[in-house]
């Protein structure tokens, strides 16, 4: 039995690992910002000039007493600056290695990328690093394939407007700061756009008339089988309340600006919308429409 367990591994990394991915994380930032005491104690001044690197090209303040203090200067950072801090040093060590002066140890920049990747996913922190660096938003591989599959499918020239708005909305999500309020609004602007190529004379997408339109719309689909009748009625309704739902965050006039959602609830509105924006395709594609 004792082969089966995960060896040499740290209990909070083996069985309370978080489910949910993090926009930001105090303990992150105070694990990079020991890497970083610790490099230019072992480096010297070999990193004395990094803060003025990044207040040239961040415009921030950097903390500064008897030497840098990475802990007070990164809790004090915004999560962009934050996050653009990463990919900085990481041009910084590479910028130095190749300077004239050089460095005593010509791999620390891959070794702060590796160390940042680590703590990354070690504290459950929702982007990914590339290797120059770059900071990216992370989703979990279902969602990458679910929207990679909408794409497929309304591609063509008849879907260009449905396309535009498909791809604002997972854009919203692509930044260090994913917008999940644009990312409904655009999702639901391709389901809306689609819906208007599937039944002309509807104006805008509602719940109320899309559970009518599309109920008749299903039973004349399936007619062949009842059971499969039967099932697209309740799918019917559940895309009816998805466009309820969205409308809890898209901007009416006369209404205040709604607040972000939870990135958890944006990310399962806008793949629950990716897979109604396949389903309409259908209809629009069916011989009956």
């Amino acid at each position: 039995m004792s082969g089966t367990k995960p060896v040499g591994q740290r209990f909070s990394h083996v069985y309370l690992r978080k489910d949910e991915l993090l926009q930001d994380s105090p303990r992150a930032r105070r694990r990079i910002a020991a890497w970083l005491i610790e490099c230019e104690d072992a480096r010297s001044k070999e990193g004395s000039d990094l803060g003025s690197f990044l207040v040239a090209e961040l415009g921030v303040d950097v903390v500064y007493q008897y030497g840098y203090d990475w802990k007070a200067t990164l809790e004090g950072f915004g999560t962009v600056d934050f996050l653009d801090t990463i990919s900085l040093i990481y041009r910084y060590f590479t910028q130095q290695r190749t300077s004239p002066r050089g460095m005593r140890d010509p791999s620390a920049n891959e070794k702060f990328l590796a160390i940042c990747r680590r703590i990354f996913s070690e504290e459950s922190l929702s982007y990914t690093i590339d290797d120059a660096g770059g900071v990216h938003f992370k989703v979990d591989a279902e969602f990458a394939t679910n929207i990679n599959a909408t794409i497929a499918a309304i591609n063509g020239p008849r879907y260009g407007n449905v396309r535009a708005e498909f791809d604002k909305g997972t854009s919203a999500l692509s930044g260090a700061i994913p917008d999940g309020k644009e990312g409904i609004r655009g999702v639901f602007g391709a389901a809306e756009s689609l819906y208007r190529l599937i039944f002309p004379k509807a104006s805008k997408l509602t719940s109320a008339d899309a559970s009518k339109q599309l109920q008749s719309a299903a039973q004349s689909m399936y007619s062949s089988d009842a059971v499969a009748q039967r099932a697209a009625s309740k799918m019917v309704s559940a895309f009816a309340d998805w466009v309820d739902a969205c409308h809890n965050y898209r901007h009416e006039h006369g209404v205040e600006e709604p607040s972000q959602p939870p990135l958890d609830l944006a990310i399962e509105m806008i793949g629950t919308g990716a897979g109604f924006v396949r389903w309409l395709v259908r209809f629009d594609k069916s011989p009956g429409s």
